[in-house]
């Protein structure tokens, strides 16, 4: 009896998840005027590509991952860089104030992106970085190392410490032991945390929408966003929903593709041997 209970609330916690997908495929593979449906109909009743073609035809959703993509792999590229080098410190180094460094880190990631538009938008208006791909590229950056640092910081602290004195005692700087010993040895968590980066810088809105006026220089996000319907009280929703699948779904891929190496990842250091 109690495997049954067991299986039912599996069952319906699969169901409560993939339902929400299964609703938005069924939406986009059907017209606009079947998605206004009082009640919701929840069974294929049309199928059309309509709202797939629509989405290249009303915005310029090409240039919008472009700029998506510039973002988020110089975001990721530069928290990596940054972040190493700092859990490096942190673990391997021990300076006076690494364990604080590490927590004021933890902090400031807790701060919504929210609480720094306008004060970002006073500076980037300033230095004319507005329209200009650091005006994102910099604050993502910010968001993104504490995260990194605290991942990186906890599996390179596993790292055998043997390994770093030895190249020591042969004679290697601190940093040529960071990058010719430790940073190989990181790079399951390496590659967690840049794929955790790039997910979130991809699927930022907030500043983007603020910080990229222009046509030409918005992300993808803000682009899917902006798809207007014929008359200003009526929304494409099927379009809206196509084109978010569209840029959805290679990012469902790559986390189902390396989901093991993410959790791997996010665990290391959980359970000491």
């Amino acid at each position: 009896m109690k495997k049954f209970f067991l299986y039912v609330g599996v069952i319906l916690m699969i169901f409560f998840c993939l339902f929400p997908i299964y609703f938005l495929l069924l939406n986009s593979f059907e017209p606009t005027s079947v998605s206004y449906s009082s009640p919701p109909i929840l069974y294929p009743v049309a199928f059309t590509f309509s709202n797939y073609i629509g989405v290249f035809k009303d915005i310029s959703l090409g240039s919008y991952i472009v700029n998506s993509l510039i973002v988020s792999l110089s975001a990721t590229a530069i928290a990596l860089l940054i972040g190493s080098m700092a859990a490096f410190a942190i673990a391997k180094i021990k300076f006076k104030g690494s364990s604080t460094l590490l927590n004021l880190l933890l902090i400031l990631g807790f701060f919504p992106a929210a609480t720094m538009i306008f004060p970002l938008y006073e500076m980037f208006a300033k230095f004319h970085l507005l329209n200009n791909y650091l005006s994102l590229i910099l604050p993502y950056t910010t968001m993104s190392i504490p995260l990194t640092v605290w991942v990186l910081s906890t599996y390179f602290g596993q790292i055998p410490g043997e390994l770093y004195e030895a190249a020591r005692v042969d004679g290697m700087s601190r940093f040529q032991a960071f990058y010719k010993i430790i940073l190989p040895l990181g790079i399951p968590a390496a590659s967690t945390v840049a794929i955790l980066d790039f997910i979130a810088c991809w699927n930022e809105f907030i500043l983007a929408l603020t910080f990229m006026t222009k046509e030409n220089m918005r992300t993808i996000t803000v682009g899917i966003s902006m798809i207007s319907g014929r008359f200003s009280y009526q929304y494409p929703w099927g379009e809206i929903i196509a084109g978010a699948l569209i840029v959805t779904v290679p990012l469902v891929v790559i986390i189902f593709v390396a989901q093991e190496k993410i959790i791997s990842g996010l665990t290391a250091g959980a359970v000491k041997g």
